[in-house]
């Protein structure tokens, strides 16, 4: 059990290593062996994580949200609401284990196990230049320089959706959790569970959205059975998460905080707290959209993470959710516009075989003949705190609807007469419906549809 988190010095020289690659390499060749033979210890060490029983009640009590493929063996465990030391165990030692969060569902792992933190890549599917998040329960021990400003953000936001990333120089593992930058994004998150989880297992997790690459965010533990049920990933079976999509991510340089990616923590929120804090109150905030794209297809990732390809620092980002394609659904999603600006090419769109998500009663009031049962609103009443909560989880709803073959969304530069409460949570709204769409928007006009450039 020792051998799994303690790694040589010499194997790990520091975060300004040149060889990403050969770094990884020595990591494997240290722990797989002894990472395999736990993994079957602990299987005979807690049988009911992965009985016959549990896995069946665990079904029938999600049965309207689970979808399984009959070809796949089922690998993973549930973990009940009572068995948190056992979650914490596990942690301990390498495995991963789905837990929630105020925001969504996180696929944590020992944040000082290089073997485990590779292993979160390779589940999820997820290139080595995406950078992870780390989640502690205690901001005197944050495992990251320490700035003095760090004490004031964290009374004003922590626990909460706010992630902060600073230089990491204490962490052996932060050139893998940083994507090679030196940088760890780090949050203390506001949710009870994740907070007895953190204190019991007494060490730092590295935790992106537990759900495979690309895919919608989880907000149930339902949810992260579909993407991971095939794998050795045990879930706690915790009900839905509060907020509904992901932290705010922000950077301190100099007097700017920098959005790297936005979240349930609203920019205007963020920026009315800071004004208040005489010793804040200096940074200014900045926002800049960034829609990368993904270099690699899902072949070629698979091959990163087996051939353990060198990481090319240039291509690393500083955060994680700043590819253009992100938050999508298994079947092709568009934004619906009423703007006719680039409008170029007429498509058929078969409303019986469409999915719609509305915002208010906005296109239903604007769209004729579409199917009632694949029709879902964010929030009847026009509250975005409300369409933020609803909308992966609709999303997930969306594409496993019988005969779907797309889905639109509402657009939220809609221009609309009606008080939109919340008003603050539409900057992020928009960013997340744009990146499950990829950007792609459609344009309707008289019962017609039109791809936008």
């Amino acid at each position: 059990m020792g051998q799994l988190n303690k790694i040589d010095q010499n194997l790990l020289v520091n975060h300004q290593m040149q060889d990403f690659r050969l770094y990884i390499q020595k990591v494997e060749q240290k722990l797989c062996k002894n990472y395999l033979k736990q993994s079957f210890r602990e299987m005979e060490s807690y049988p009911q994580l992965y009985s016959k029983d549990r896995l069946e009640q665990f079904k029938i009590k999600y049965k309207d949200f689970i979808q399984l493929d009959v070809q796949k063996e089922i690998h993973c465990g549930i973990i009940n609401l009572d068995e948190l030391h056992i979650a914490a165990k596990l942690l301990q030692q390498g495995e991963l284990v789905a837990f929630p969060t105020e925001t969504v569902y996180g696929l944590g792992a020992n944040a000082k196990n290089a073997q485990a933190i590779l292993n979160i890549f390779k589940a999820k599917k997820r290139p080595l230049s995406d950078p992870l998040i780390v989640h502690v329960h205690d901001k005197n021990n944050l495992y990251t320089d320490k700035p003095d400003y760090v004490d004031q953000f964290a009374e004003l936001f922590w626990p909460g959706p706010f992630t902060i990333v600073l230089k990491s120089t204490q962490l052996e593992t932060t050139e893998i959790l940083s994507a090679g930058t030196g940088s760890i994004g780090i949050r203390i998150p506001n949710n009870e569970i994740a907070l007895e989880l953190l204190k019991l297992a007494n060490i730092p997790i590295a935790a992106p959205s537990a759900n495979l690459f690309t895919h919608i965010s989880p907000t149930s533990a339902a949810h992260v059975f579909n993407d991971f049920y095939d794998q050795r990933v045990h879930i706690i079976d915790a009900g839905r998460c509060d907020n509904g999509i992901e932290s705010t991510v922000i950077k301190p340089l100099g007097n700017e905080l920098h959005i790297l990616r936005l979240g349930s923590l609203a920019k205007d929120t963020i920026l009315n707290k800071i004004n208040q804090s005489e010793s804040l109150k200096h940074f200014a905030i900045k926002y800049e959209n960034k829609y990368m794209q993904i270099e690699e297809n899902e072949e070629d990732i698979e091959k990163e993470l087996q051939d353990l390809q060198h990481l090319d620092r240039k291509s690393s980002m500083e955060a994680p959710g700043q590819f253009l394609k992100h938050y999508s659904a298994r079947i092709n999603s568009f934004i619906l516009t009423f703007k006719s600006i680039n409008a170029f090419q007429e498509i058929d769109i078969n409303l019986k075989e469409t999915v719609i998500i509305d915002f208010g009663s906005e296109l239903r009031n604007r769209i004729a003949n579409f199917d009632e049962t694949k029709y879902k609103t964010l929030s009847l009443n026009y509250d975005a705190k409300e369409a933020m909560f609803n909308l992966y989880d609709l999303l997930r709803w969306a594409e496993i609807q019988q005969g779907a073959q797309q889905i639109l969304l509402y657009d939220f530069d809609t221009e609309i007469n009606h008080q939109i409460l919340h008003h603050e949570n539409i900057l992020s709204l928009q960013d997340k419906i744009f990146r499950s769409a990829s950007g792609q928007k459609i344009y309707y006009q008289n019962n017609k549809f039109y791809l936008c450039q």
